[in-house]
């Protein structure tokens, strides 16, 4: 990937990728250099350019993650373009593979779409959803493209989830403010503790049912479980969270009947 822009003004290089957010670390290296050039002539980051001067900047290629077997599955694509890839991740299908977990995961299925359209890189999520959760996944083509878009100067990514809670809210809008920690007991279970990192999930009700609350949430900090365990602490657990929700049933995807309103 090769990064051309024309100059508007003299600076040291160093300044240059500073101010455009390109960390040296992405930058391509030959025969120990780095490959900034202005026009054909390689230069340093200590040289500088002129008003007018076109700087090339050649990142690091991404080459495919070998640990990831490509696997044929219908893909649901709601937008593709050079850089980047938007899924609906399916309800009971992990995002990437692990020790436990080598095949039919959302990764898998990425890398055989990758393979088909012959695309070569690896593949770098902006956000994760759980396993028994559907959902909509960005996937950034390459590490730098993720990079920019995450910087500050950026505008935020925004994540809103809707969930089926087990029980009936007392109130239309509010927010949770709790940390949460590891459990020392099951480290793959959290718990709110004083002990644990800081996050807010707020949320706002979008419909009472006699027995449950269908509501729209967004979580700004994006702690593992954080949704989960905020409103199973407070005795309304998503149904279908076999971890959190004592009353569910196995089979159920957290999308509950329900009918009758309040």
């Amino acid at each position: 990937m090769d990064l051309v822009f024309k100059s508007k003004k003299p600076a040291f290089i160093k300044n240059f990728l500073k101010e455009h957010a390109i960390p040296l670390k992405l930058i391509a290296i030959e025969k120990n250099k780095f490959m900034i050039r202005v026009g054909k002539e390689l230069k340093t980051k200590e040289d500088t350019i002129k008003k007018g001067d076109t700087l090339s900047i050649t990142i690091q290629n991404e080459e495919i993650d070998e640990k990831i077997v490509p696997e044929s599955h219908p893909l649901e694509i709601l937008f593709e373009d050079e850089y980047l890839l938007i899924v609906n991740k399916p309800a009971n299908t992990p995002m990437m593979i692990s020790k436990t977990i080598q095949s039919n995961t959302l990764a898998n299925w990425i890398a055989a779409y990758y393979q088909q359209i012959g695309f070569i890189g690896r593949i770098h999520y902006q956000n994760r959803v759980d396993k028994e959760v559907s959902g909509v996944v960005v996937v950034w083509k390459h590490r730098f493209i993720k990079y920019l878009m995450n910087q500050e100067s950026q505008t935020p990514f925004r994540h809103e989830y809707q969930a089926i809670l087990q029980g009936v809210l007392d109130q239309s809008v509010g927010c949770i403010d709790l940390p949460i920690k590891k459990s020392e007991d099951e480290l793959a279970i959290r718990e709110v503790s004083v002990e644990g990192e800081e996050c807010q999930t707020e949320f706002r009700v979008i419909q009472k049912y006699l027995s449950h609350t269908h509501v729209k949430i967004t979580n700004e900090t994006g702690k593992t479980h954080q949704i989960r365990v905020h409103f199973a602490y407070f005795f309304a657990p998503i149904v279908g969270d076999l971890i959190y929700n004592k009353l569910a049933k196995k089979g159920e995807i957290g999308r509950a009947s329900c009918r009758e309103r309040v």
